[in-house]
């Protein structure tokens, strides 16, 4: 029997003793034949072993059952008989491949079927048959149109089979916990051999890419891999980084496959950090250029939707973070996304996308994703209604998407609510000490005359703006003589009115998280948020524990969260009216009157958007239960007066001093204690942000 005689039994033979059938001598000499023009639509099987479906694989609690460790060992025959069959597929393809390539080929079918039988037969004794499960036909979708034995080796070698490393070892060591040592023998095995399988497939991977010398290993295998396979694929729940390197993969490679992450099969949501939106959406198109400083500290903060994101989703970002920065992300088990530079967006090899998730809707967004409106599909956890809603309007002020960001907008609705809710001036403020909107110099002026006659300042706010910026204060008329005046003139030229309002006593400032849906307005947690001297956004206080309030202050914010939630409530149904659904964020503060009364003002600053406080919401469930700690921002020019002389030496000290200490529950990791940055130093420009538990006497005070 020759080798395409035996690869056909393999192949399209229907029953099982065809497919354990023992391999011919394998002539080394080359073969002139011409190969298997086209695939069959799927390998010859008995009828037993031909029912496709998906079955449930069985969990890590369940494995002290003998049945549920047959049913794992049924995927593993499954994936065994696969992979023979589609080896067997690419000897009758390519016979004019490298003989010794062949060669190869054939041992590693022997050493699967090998498997294939010792799984029956212990599937068997653990009350299993071959068959009692639907088969899955996974790898040879994916595979049966395979071009070459360059695109074998990149396919089946270095994917389906290096994962099979990470499984059978992660089930190798599970079975073996509950005292299963046969099944833990038979994996062990499975394991030694899968290796050699793989260092076959990278020997040959490394001869024959023509990009040996230019690319690395890492570059090439991407470069390679065809769409729907991505390197997410070829690693399991458990990275065996030893047996790679003993294979003999690069250690870059080595760490790049693990870093990496990316969807199995979930159509992805985009995101992308565009902190501008305002400024875009008020110039009305695209083409808003935000100033140098600025533009630095969007690239600084531009992974920071890795928080908010899953690990099956895509972030577009302008410079890919260091693989440092994602290991340390990783060991303290926060989840990463795949990180797609925005110049490759058009590469997406994405059939579907569940989302698209801008940090805000603006214009400037809009063309990014329009080319791939025809993608979006209803998913979990994906937004393509809306986000089609959206991209496919002309005018996205009019959408009300647009519209709701002006902080005129909100400064209408609180007043409108307040006249229309009197019996609650004794926990907000009342209409006459929220803003009010002017469109032309003399009524603004008039106004700010007013309220200094009464209050010790005033503050005067933009409509479009944020993070603190284009707010002002003012503490005398004779200000307006300077560059306040001008820039008073300034925004009311440009952006057409104005908000004035009194400078309240501000006891604490808090910002509270909504998702606003079809069928439901949805409160998520009250935080305390730090602000700088500009009132910047530099961080928010982690926990349910309020960092500065008094006994009195905190029993008067409990009697107001009742009607605050009301007031909430409505906002998000009128921001639903407007047209809007997704994340939004409401700023408030606690102060005090003249008299020493407690007032919540409701109502500060709407961002229909996501928002640094929802970060900060995200970035508190990786904290352990019980620790508290703030996410907080360090621009780079306050190091010096921290006593440090450059961003290396705060980085250094931070991790020396309070290394990441985490703890496991169940599967999942949490943050016991530590200093965790959440931005990439390496990179940063103008800021750092940090995740910090308490204590840590010195950025405590640095808060305070």
């Amino acid at each position: 029997m020759t080798l395409e005689e035996w690869a056909n039994h393999l192949l399209f033979g229907t029953s099982l003793e065809e497919k354990l059938l023992g391999c011919p001598p394998v002539s080394t000499s080359p073969v002139v034949a011409s190969g298997l023009i086209a695939p069959p639509l799927f390998p010859g099987r008995p009828p037993r072993l031909s029912k496709i479906g998906k079955g449930e694989f069985p969990s890590l609690h369940r494995l002290h059952l003998p049945e549920e460790r047959g049913k794992v060992l049924h995927f593993f025959a499954n994936h065994e008989l696969l992979a023979l069959e589609l080896m067997a597929l690419v000897l009758l393809r390519f016979p004019q491949a490298h003989p010794s390539f062949r060669a190869g080929v054939a041992k590693i079918i022997s050493e699967e079927q090998g498997h294939l039988q010792l799984y029956i037969t212990r599937m068997k004794e653990l009350g299993v048959e071959l068959g009692d499960i639907p088969v899955n036909d996974y790898f040879w979708k994916c595979m049966k149109e395979v071009r070459s034995p360059l695109d074998f080796t990149v396919q089946m070698s270095l994917t389906f089979e290096q994962a099979n490393l990470d499984f059978s070892f992660y089930y190798m060591n599970a079975v073996q916990a509950v005292g299963d040592t046969l099944t833990a023998a038979l994996l062990e095995r499975v394991f030694r051999e899968e290796m050699g399988h793989v260092k076959h497939g990278l020997v040959w991977f490394n001869r024959w890419r023509e990009s040996a010398h230019s690319q690395t290993e890492w570059d090439a295998y991407r470069e390679l891999l065809p769409f729907p396979l991505n390197p997410q694929r070829a690693k399991g729940q458990n990275f065996c980084e030893e047996a790679r390197r003993q294979i003999g993969f690069s250690e870059n490679y080595i760490r790049e496959l693990r870093a990496f992450s990316g969807s199995k099969g979930r159509p992805p949501v985009l995101w992308i950090y565009n902190p501008h939106c305002d400024n875009e959406i008020l110039r009305g198109r695209p083409g808003y250029t935000p100033s140098g400083p600025a533009q630095k500290m969007r690239g600084d903060l531009e992974v920071i939707p890795t928080f908010l994101s899953q690990g099956t989703d895509v972030v577009l970002i302008e410079k890919k973070p260091s693989i440092e920065w994602i290991e340390s992300l990783q060991s303290a088990g926060i989840e990463i996304p795949e990180y797609l530079e925005t110049a490759e967006a058009e590469k997406l090899a994405r059939p579907k996308i569940a989302g698209i998730e801008p940090w805000g809707w603006s214009p400037e967004v809009i063309p990014l994703f329009t080319p791939l409106l025809p993608r979006l599909v209803r998913a979990d956890g994906g937004n393509s209604d809306f986000a089609q809603s959206v991209i496919t309007q002309d005018n996205l002020t009019a959408h009300g998407a647009g519209r709701i960001f002006s902080k005129t907008w909100s400064v209408e609705f609180l007043n409108d609510w307040l006249g229309r809710h009197p019996n609650f001036s004794s926990f907000f403020a009342t209409q006459k000490e929220t803003g009010r909107i002017y469109k032309e110099w003399n009524s603004a002026i008039g106004a700010l005359s007013d309220l200094l006659k009464i209050y010790s300042r005033a503050m005067i706010k933009a409509p479009f703006g944020t993070s603190g910026m284009q707010v002002k204060a003012i503490s005398r008329l004779e200000d307006l003589e300077g560059p306040l005046g001008g820039w008073i003139r300034k925004i009311l030229k440009t952006q057409g009115q104005l908000v004035v309002e009194p400078y309240l006593n501000r006891v604490a400032d808090l910002s509270i998280q909504m998702k606003i849906q079809d069928h439901e307005i949805t409160l998520l947690e009250v935080r305390q948020f730090i602000t700088g001297a500009h009132h910047e956004y530099r961080g928010t206080i982690l926990g349910s524990k309020f960092y500065s309030l008094t006994q009195e202050q905190l029993r008067f914010f409990h009697s107001t969260l009742k009607p605050w939630k009301g007031f909430l409530r409505d906002l998000g149904k009128r921001l639903r009216e407007e047209g809007y659904r997704g994340p939004a964020g409401v700023d408030a503060f606690l102060w005090q009157t003249p008299e020493g009364d407690l007032r919540l003002k409701p109502l500060v600053e709407l961002n229909p958007r996501w928002t640094m406080g929802r970060v900060a919401l995200e970035v508190e469930k990786h904290l352990a239960p019980g620790v508290t700690g703030a996410w907080i921002f360090i621009p780079l020019r306050e190091l010096p007066k921290m006593g440090y002389s450059d961003p290396l030496a705060f980085v250094q000290s931070m991790r020396s001093q309070y290394p990441i200490r985490t703890e496991t529950s169940g599967e999942r990791k949490r943050i016991r204690s530590g200093v965790l940055f959440t931005n990439d130093p390496a990179q940063a420009k103008t800021v750092m942000t940090l995740l910090v538990t308490f204590p840590n006497p010195e950025l405590e005070r640095k808060i305070k």
